[in-house]
């Protein structure tokens, strides 16, 4: 017979400055963190630093210093 329409959902709240502020701030770490992560995998990854060994070690302790020439 009447045909009801479903209740209407509020109208959404205004978040103001702090919604704002708060939303900006989370997108921004977002951000920093993502640039944090590929520079960690392009740059600084274990597979980029040099192996290292006991034998490598023991040629560099016992290496002569280097001289710098004098003036």
């Amino acid at each position: 017979m009447f045909r009801r329409d479903p209740p209407a959902s509020p109208p959404p709240r205004p978040q103001g400055a702090w919604g704002l502020l708060r939303r900006h701030l989370a997108v921004l770490i977002a951000v920093k963190l993502a640039l944090i992560t590929l520079l960690y995998a392009l740059f600084f990854n274990p597979a980029r630093r040099p192996a290292i060994d006991a034998e490598a070690v023991g040629r560099q302790l016992q290496s002569s210093p280097v001289s710098s020439p004098e003036r």
